[in-house]
Parts: C-alpha cells; structure tokens; sequence
C-alpha cells in the first residue's frame, strides 16, 4: 500500500503541474485578449484608475478625429468611345481591343468600380498596339485609338492614384474604427504580400512595363485587403495608442512629484499609484504597443511608398507618412518613451521598486 501512495503523489503534483499550466495559459489569453479586443477600455481604465488613486480628475481633451482627405476626381474625359461612335467599331471587329471597349461602353462599364477603371485603361494599353499593327494608319480608327493611347499611359498613374483614395478598400486605410486585431496578427503576412503586389503594379506603371503588368491581379489583390481589414485596424490602433500616450503623459506631468513623494509621508499612495501602472501598462498596454509597432514597422515603407508620392493635396496624410522624425511610426514610439519616461522619473523620486 505504501507504495501504491508513493506512486499516487508524483500523479497528483502531476496534474497539479498540467492544471497550473492551464491556468497560466487561460490567463494569459485573457490577457492578450484584453488588450487586443478592448484596447480603448483598458485605456479608459489605465486614465481613472489613476485619477482615482491621484485624487486628480482628468482634464477634458479632444477628442481623435478621422483624417481630413480631399477628394480625388478622374476628370479627365476619356474621347476613344466618342471618336469610335463615328467611325463605328466595326472597323475593329478583327481586334480584341472591340470587344473590350464594347464592354466598357456598355451599362456595366459605366458603373465600373475605381479598380474596374483602372483595369480597363491597363487591358486598352496592352491591347492597343497589335490593333494598330492591323489598321491603315489613314483611317479615323487608328488616328483615335493612337491618341487615345498615348493619352491613357500619361494618366495612367494619375489613375492609378485615383484608386488609392477612391477604392473602399485602400481608402478606409486612413480611417479610424473600433475593428480590432487579432492578438496574433493573423492577415499580417497576407496583407503585407498584397501591398507589396500593389506596388509592383506601380512601378510597373511608373517604368511604363505595360506588358508585365497582371491585369486581372487587382480584384484578388483588393479581396484579401477587404477579407482582413488589417491596415485600418492597425493605423487606427496605433493613432489611438499614441492618442492615449500623449493624453496620459500630459495628465500625469501635472502631478507634483516632491509632494506625492514626500519621504515624510506615507508611501502608500505611491505604491498604489505605481500597482496602476503595473497592472494597466506593464502587464496589458506595453506588450500590446509592441505589437503594433512590430506591424507598422513592417508595412510602414510600404505605406509611404504608395501613398507618399500622391498627398499633395492631402496634408494630414503627408505628415503620418512623411521620412523622419514625425511620421506615424515615430511619433507613436516617441509617445510610448515619454510616457515611460515619466515612471522612470517616479520610481527614482519615489525611491521604489517598479518590480
């Protein structure tokens, strides 16, 4: 019997180990969680806990606002449907460029989408030249179609600007919302693929590579930009994080630290202050920040180098993308170091362990 018990023991510290570690993993799910799903109410929670424990009321502050973008318009009126009207497309019913422009003179192309849009300029440019091979240079359909392409590869990047701030899916990127990310990122790598693909079509347009260009690329590329939602849901994180840094780190350098310090008072409120910060920012909102800041690394030079050349009529966004030292990336890791700057301050006033 004796040693049926000694072999019971090592089972129960057994189980005891797994049920810890189980816990230890619930809770650290619940932690990710929480400062993933509900970053915004951990926030809140951070600013009032300390206020309580301060016995200082935050000051009001303004509230974040959505980038204020200008409109981009296409007002360039394209002339090849006009011109062929008159010279009638029968004359290229030996060219797949008919069909194409059929199409697009149709109900449906007229209704196209910003990417449909741009689609049909790219597929009319490829197109283009082995029509004209077939066409007498004399005629009133080659005369058009020669004019309307050299008109389509000077607008070509213009339109494919257009995209960027008219497609829902690039242009909701500068947006803010309540959508928030996954705690292990998931559509990161899908995201970063298909900007990465988006400009290579514009370099492709840049360096006039027309025949490499994938036209039919574009709606896949847009379709996985939709299916994870990513880019909105991290610039808006992160405009939010910095938000809430700056408003934080403002209230607190309020605080007069010789007198919350005071080594003739009572250290209690200042331990209770310090157990505010561990458990809102050490534990929930820092790994959180490096979350972000490990994304917006990644797709940061992506960004800027698809948006950055076509804002300049959009300031605001020029100043979240623009080269150091101000875009948005900098100023949402300066924010975090100001903040924590300030506890560093109050651990070495205070003269306590931040452990």
């Amino acid at each position: 019997m004796s040693h049926l018990k000694t072999l019971k023991k090592p089972n129960r510290q057994g189980n005891q180990i797994k049920r810890f570690g189980y816990l230890y993993s619930l809770l650290t799910c619940l932690l990710l969680s929480a400062c993933s799903d509900k970053a915004t109410d951990i926030n809140k929670q951070y600013q009032q806990r300390l206020a309580t424990a301060l016995d200082k009321p935050l000051p009001d502050t303004a509230i974040l606002t959505n980038l204020k973008l200008s409109t981009i318009r296409n007002t360039d009126e394209p002339a090849t449907a006009q011109q062929l009207s008159i010279v009638q497309l029968a004359q290229l019913s030996h060219c797949k460029l008919n069909t194409l422009i059929a199409e697009h003179n149709s109900q449906l192309g007229k209704v196209a989408t910003t990417a449909g849009q741009l689609t049909y300029q790219i597929q009319f440019i490829q197109l283009a030249p082995s029509c004209l091979d077939k066409l007498s240079p004399e005629s009133k359909s080659y005369h058009a179609i020669k004019r309307e392409l050299a008109n389509k590869k000077q607008q070509l990047l213009k339109q494919f600007n257009h995209l960027l701030y008219n497609d829902p899916e690039l242009k909701r990127t500068w947006q803010l919302t309540s959508y928030a990310l996954d705690t292990n990122l998931a559509g990161l790598v899908e995201t970063e693929l298909a900007l990465q693909n988006l400009l290579t079509l514009k370099q492709q347009i840049i360096q006039q590579q027309y025949a490499q260009i994938d036209s039919q690329a574009l709606y896949p590329l847009l379709s996985v930009l939709r299916q994870f939602n990513f880019n909105q849901a991290l610039v808006s994180a992160v405009r939010q994080q910095t938000y809430f840094n700056h408003s934080t780190s403002r209230y607190l350098a309020s605080i007069e630290l010789n007198e919350l310090c005071n080594p003739l008072k009572n250290k209690r409120q200042a331990q209770i202050v310090s157990n505010v910060f561990k458990k809102y920012y050490l534990a929930q909102l820092q790994p959180y920040q490096a979350q972000l800041s490990g994304a917006l690394e990644r797709l940061m030079p992506l960004y800027q180098q698809l948006w950055l050349g076509s804002t300049t009529n959009q300031p605001e966004l020029a100043a979240l993308l623009q080269h150091q030292p101000n875009n948005l990336l900098t100023v949402f890791k300066d924010s975090a170091k100001t903040h924590v700057t300030w506890w560093q301050t109050f651990y070495k006033t205070c003269e306590i362990s931040p452990i």
